[in-house]
């Protein structure tokens, strides 16, 4: 990241407790630089499908550089809300939801990664709700998220939602498909 960036204060006013489906208790909040420890535990506890889906590509680690980049936000043109737990006396992640803007400040992309057990339970759609709200709201106007057409999860989240999406194909061997989100239309 670009040291010249124009860093926000951490957005407090951001956090928030949800109820789960099954009537657990998630606390929402923005990732901090001092949430690369969580980070890791979250990728270590993700199951090679979860961690393909959500990076689109195969890694058994994250690496340094990665996880800096993971946990260092300027909270404008990169947003990322941690869903945390409870679990034996400490605060663990079991879900990230992220948007980065691309070269036009007023797009981004979007990813998504909830832990396999915590899944299905309506933590990752309050997540992509919350963090298009903030986007819209640091004038971001389209969101574009990559999903693999075999993460049936995150195309029936976006669809159960309104969102239509399109098949692309980027090289002759990779393929995914694009849900992109006009913010200024959506209700």
């Amino acid at each position: 990241m670009d040291p010249s960036v124009c860093w926000k204060k951490y957005p407090k006013d951001h956090e928030e407790w949800i109820i789960t489906r099954d009537d657990g208790n998630v606390f929402l909040r923005p990732v901090k630089p001092s949430d690369g420890p969580l980070i890791e535990t979250l990728f270590s506890k993700l199951s090679p499908p979860s961690i393909y889906f959500r990076f689109l590509t195969n890694l058994d680690r994250l690496r340094p550089e990665i996880l800096y980049h993971l946990v260092h936000l300027d909270y404008e043109c990169e947003y990322a809300l941690a869903a945390t737990v409870e679990e034996g006396n400490r605060e663990i992640i079991v879900g990230v939801c992220r948007y980065v803007c691309t070269f036009d400040p007023q797009r981004a992309e979007l990813a998504i990664v909830i832990r396999d057990d915590w899944q299905g339970k309506g933590i990752g759609r309050a997540m992509v709700e919350r963090v298009f709200n903030v986007a819209k709201g640091n004038g971001i106007r389209k969101i574009e998220l990559h999903i693999d057409p075999q993460n049936e999860s995150s195309i029936n989240l976006f669809t159960s939602m309104g969102y239509d999406y399109r098949h692309i194909q980027t090289i002759m061997w990779e393929h995914y498909d694009i849900v992109e989100v006009d913010l200024e239309t959506r209700v």
